[in-house]
């Protein structure tokens, strides 16, 4: 709306009228565009104008507008965005045309609030309305900036990003924490893994490329993946210790066995020769007279006495082995249980220092 000071009647004199419409191109028109349109502007523009009897001239143009606006997603889904309209001339100065708003920004607010769809993404809360002058280096053009305040609804995102990959982190300290074989744990954690790696691909989707801050959603998928990698890491190496553990004792009884049987040789090194010189001296006797039985049957007698003992000792020093192992074998166990646990406590410290982390960044 404008004021022609050229046109101008008093009702009385034209039966009371007071107002009239004429075709648009008869008057001037302002040249008025706006500055963050995206497109091509695609408007629909009355082609009369309504003159009142003071001069004023109202025209209508219906706009159906693409802008641009400056996405700040670091709070993503809980972000909130504003973006502005800057109404401005482009061939007049702020001398020729001052830029006005005609409602108020109260007023403003009350009509967006009724007009504006609630059905969609983003919820309508403010509408500001700014009157400016743009300083140019050759010349100053009034303008009027609204800037509208929106926040995203972030319930979907909540229910269909969040929760499910905290719940799946959730489920992973749940599996360290139970009585299964690291095997069985590690199988599992790499299924969830796969599944929070088909949500960040969804995550990814949906943000832009091109913000230099990163969001803080994605620093949670992140944090999230990689403390259930470290859960991963955490049961192999318990299990490799395991897995170590019997090869350790298995080389360290077969050396001891070894050198048992070494030192039962040197033992029964000299009984032996002396057995051993017996019998070639017998055998050089029979060569000249015929073998007794007495002396064969005491003979065998001798041999199987010896082995008698020698199986008793060989049982005596197993049960020792066994009683031995026992205390070493329960202490290792004792001591990955530990171990797992300390591992275990730590990534559960780490990961909710992180979460406290993130919370706060959502919040600010």
């Amino acid at each position: 709306m404008w004021t022609n000071e050229f046109i101008s009647w008093n009702p009385l004199d034209f039966c009371n009228i007071s107002s009239v419409s004429l075709p648009m191109n008869l008057f001037w028109v302002p040249d008025i565009y706006i500055d963050e349109r995206a497109d091509e502007d695609k408007f629909t523009a009355s082609p009369f104008v309504n003159i009142s009897s003071n001069g004023s001239i109202i025209a209508f143009q219906a706009h159906r507008l693409t802008s641009s606006c400056n996405l700040d997603v670091h709070a993503f889904p809980f972000d909130e965005q504003k973006c502005n309209l800057t109404i401005m001339s482009s061939a007049y100065s702020d001398e020729d045309i001052l830029m006005k708003s005609v409602k108020t920004s109260k007023m403003a607010n009350q009509d967006s609030h009724k007009n504006y769809l609630t059905n969609g993404e983003w919820k309508f809360e403010n509408l500001r309305i700014i009157e400016d002058t743009v300083h140019y280096d050759t010349f100053s053009s009034s303008v009027v900036t609204y800037e509208v305040t929106m926040t995203r609804r972030s319930i979907l995102h909540v229910l269909a990003l969040i929760l499910p990959t905290f719940s799946l982190f959730l489920l992973d300290m749940a599996i360290s924490y139970a009585p299964a074989s690291p095997e069985e744990k590690i199988v599992f954690k790499v299924t969830l893994i796969l599944e929070v790696s088909f949500l960040s691909m969804i995550l990814n989707d949906k943000l832009p490329t091109t913000s230099n801050n990163p969001p803080v959603i994605a620093k949670f998928f992140t944090g999230m993946f990689m403390f259930m990698v470290l859960g991963i890491l955490e049961n192999a190496f318990i299990l490799y210790l395991r897995e170590r553990k019997p090869k350790f004792q298995y080389f360290k009884g077969k050396k001891f066995l070894s050198r048992f049987l070494r030192t039962e040789e040197e033992k029964s090194e000299d009984p032996m020769t002396c057995f051993e010189t017996r019998m070639a001296k017998e055998e050089n006797q029979t060569a000249q007279l015929p073998l007794s039985e007495n002396e064969c049957s005491d003979s065998l007698a001798f041999l199987k006495h010896l082995n008698t003992e020698l199986q008793q000792i060989k049982k005596h020093l197993a049960l020792e082995e066994c009683q031995d192992d026992a205390p070493k074998s329960s202490r290792e166990d004792k001591h990955f249980l530990r171990v797992e646990k300390g591992l275990y406590c730590a990534r559960l410290i780490l990961s909710l220092a992180f979460l406290i982390y993130i919370i706060i960044k959502w919040k600010q």
